[in-house]
């Protein structure tokens, strides 16, 4: 029973986390020069945000 609890508890424990700090994690990942470089690609690679980056970037 302990060890189910565990499961669900410490998950929910780091979404809170990672929620409370949400713009200082996204400070660090975007101030480092590689993480931009591959949060940049991996957000172009989603269809509909390209399409909107795109579409307001030539207007």
């Amino acid at each position: 029973m302990s060890n189910g609890l565990w499961k669900w508890t410490i998950p929910i424990l780091l979404f809170v986390v990672a929620y409370r700090y949400r713009y200082r994690v996204m400070n660090v990942m975007l101030g480092n020069f590689i993480l931009r470089k591959l949060i940049v690609k991996f957000a172009m690679n989603i269809p509909g945000f390209r399409s909107k980056m795109i579409q307001s970037t030539f207007l």
